[in-house]
């Protein structure tokens, strides 16, 4: 099975482009605000669109996000998500190396399903002499190439803006890389136009990456308006790398769920995703169902 950091890197995305009561707040398990990363369920995908769709709608989830559409066209998602009631609030389909051409064809795509979400999962290496950009964020990125990104990240929002929706960047653990005294994450929000990026923040990437997500979150009510989250097996040691620690069920690592969707909910938080990955039984579904399940229980 192919690694997300590896899918992302080498460009796979663009071309598959085109409550619990007890909860303290009460709404940051609400069915309505929780949903999955159909990354999660990729190979199940492409052997059976229409079909995992509907095995996803049949756990009570209503909201997805996309991370390809499997050669399929606009209106084909937008019909299959509607014949399950499901709900595309965004899709995993930009990249900042993408030409003009590309953002845009990928822009009218998402338009066309009707999502409201454009979104970025990966900054991208500065183009060199031959004006193309090439390498692995995580193997190999300066703090030009953050810079670079978050600059081109401006352009292509202001372009989702004028298409009707909202463009957002999502992280992974290398936003936790430190250059001297500056941290990737905060050279990336700081140089991002918050009227044209958005952010949805994976916290657990962030921590895999040996970053905190508490602070953030209180430094930036209102910033972060998607969220991701999974959960660590144990301890573990942080990485920037593409070496990402193992998954466990919900509610069997360290994470103190309530204090953690808390959190998530106070920073203006719209939605959250589910991206339980790699489980390792090859019941990637089930892995999905036990978290949501989890979640509604918090």
């Amino acid at each position: 099975m192919i690694s997300r950091r590896n899918f992302l890197a080498k460009g796979t995305m663009a071309s598959l482009a085109i409550a619990s009561s007890r909860s303290p707040l009460g709404l940051a398990e609400a069915p309505g605000r929780l949903g999955v990363q159909l990354y999660v369920l990729r190979d199940m995908l492409a052997k059976d669109f229409d079909g995992t769709l509907a095995q996803v709608a049949k756990l009570g989830i209503k909201n997805v996000e996309f991370a390809g559409f499997y050669q399929r066209s606009a209106k084909q998602v937008r019909d299959s998500l509607s014949s399950v009631g499901l709900t595309a609030v965004g899709a995993h389909c930009i990249q900042a190396s993408m030409s003009d051409d590309e953002v845009h064809r990928t822009i009218d795509f998402c338009h066309e399903v009707g999502m409201p979400y454009v979104i970025a999962a990966v900054p991208s290496i500065k183009p060199g002499a031959s004006g193309k950009s090439s390498g692995n964020p995580f193997e190999s990125i300066g703090l030009e190439d953050w810079r670079w990104s978050a600059d081109r990240f401006n352009s292509i929002g202001r372009h989702v803006r004028q298409a009707g929706m909202r463009f957002a960047y999502h992280n992974h653990n290398i936003e936790a890389r430190k250059y001297g005294n500056i941290v990737a994450f905060d050279e990336l929000i700081r140089l991002t136009d918050p009227s044209v990026v958005g952010l949805e923040f994976d916290t657990g990437n962030f921590i895999a990456g040996g970053g905190d997500p508490y602070p953030y979150l209180t430094k930036y009510p209102h910033r972060f308006e998607l969220a991701h989250v999974k959960e660590w097996a144990g301890s573990f040691t942080p990485t920037v790398t593409s070496n990402f620690p193992k998954y466990a069920n919900f509610g069997e690592g360290k994470t103190d769920w309530q204090k953690h969707l808390t959190a998530l909910q106070r920073a203006g938080v719209k939605k959250v995703f589910i991206e339980q990955d790699g489980t390792g039984t090859g019941d990637e579904l089930g892995a999905v169902r036990q978290a949501y399940q989890y979640l509604l229980k918090v």
